[in-house]
């Protein structure tokens, strides 16, 4: 990797991670990366899916429409923090490979607590869902749900447990999940944890849903994680095997919490195969 490379990837990474941008910088390294990026095969559309100030989503739609399903995607951020503008990399990315690609804010710890946030993205979708001619140019049957970190979380119960989708009247279906990084059985006692999902019980673990019948999982997964450790990935992908689910699980060395993320952006990719793992995913689902 360049050093240019390695410093952008560093300071991309407090960025996510809600440190502040170095000294004498007046742009943040998200977005330094996102503006390098080239927009020529996608337009991208800013909306309310809600009358809270959170509640707002940004839609990209590939110019040329191959019929794929949309990809959500949700960011993560302890729950505490993040902004859909800091992604647009995601959405250049994932229209790269001709995916329409959802990305909701949602609310935020401490103003709300679980399940508020799963609530959010859900009724992104159901938004999403209402006005699909005009936002998709066909109508949101199928979707592929994904998300990083705590993102990867509220995007598992999304998958697993189908109440979410049903209380808003979500007509789409979920065809596949991609899990980067994700926390999908959380120790509640953590004192980080606690107080946002406190109360919840195992009624917050995206392992404790799976049941047969689950469409397609990727799971990507650091080996150098030290933020959410792999070991969630590796119980999540037996739970999901042992019922039978078509799971596949990758394991990237010399890879932490935010290069999972971060690879995906066209300056990064060479870093490791994740966003060649995500295209051939998308590209063999039924």
């Amino acid at each position: 990797m360049s050093r240019k490379n390695i410093r952008l990837l560093l300071a991309f990474t407090l960025t996510l991670l809600g440190g502040s941008v170095l000294t004498g910088c007046s742009i943040n390294p998200a977005e330094q990366i996102n503006n390098s990026l080239t927009e020529n095969h996608y337009t991208v559309r800013s909306l309310s899916y809600g009358k809270l100030p959170r509640q707002q989503m940004d839609i990209y739609r590939p110019r040329i429409d191959q019929g794929k399903p949309p990809v959500v995607f949700v960011y993560g951020g302890a729950w505490r923090s993040g902004t859909k503008t800091d992604f647009k990399f995601i959405g250049h990315a994932l229209t790269q490979l001709g995916h329409a690609v959802i990305i909701p804010d949602y609310q935020l710890y401490p103003q709300v607590k679980f399940p508020v946030f799963i609530e959010d993205v859900a009724k992104a979708i159901k938004e999403t869902e209402l006005r699909s001619d005009t936002l998709l140019g066909r109508p949101l049957d199928e979707f592929v749900l994904m998300g990083h970190s705590a993102g990867a979380h509220s995007a598992a119960m999304l998958f697993t447990d189908r109440s979410y989708l049903n209380k808003q009247r979500v007509k789409g279906r979920p065809v596949g999940f991609i899990g980067l990084a994700g926390p999908y059985d959380l120790t509640l006692e953590y004192p980080e944890i606690v107080g946002v999902f406190d109360g919840a019980g195992k009624r917050s673990q995206p392992i404790d849903y799976i049941t047969p019948g689950l469409p397609p999982v990727l799971l990507l997964q650091g080996a150098d994680d030290k933020r959410v450790l792999p070991y969630h990935s590796r119980t999540f992908s037996e739970a999901l095997a042992l019922s039978g689910a078509d799971v596949r699980t990758r394991f990237y060395p010399k890879t932490n919490h935010i290069m999972i993320i971060g690879s995906i952006a066209q300056p990064l990719r060479h870093i490791n195969k994740v966003y060649d793992d995500i295209a051939e995913f998308l590209a063999n689902l039924p």
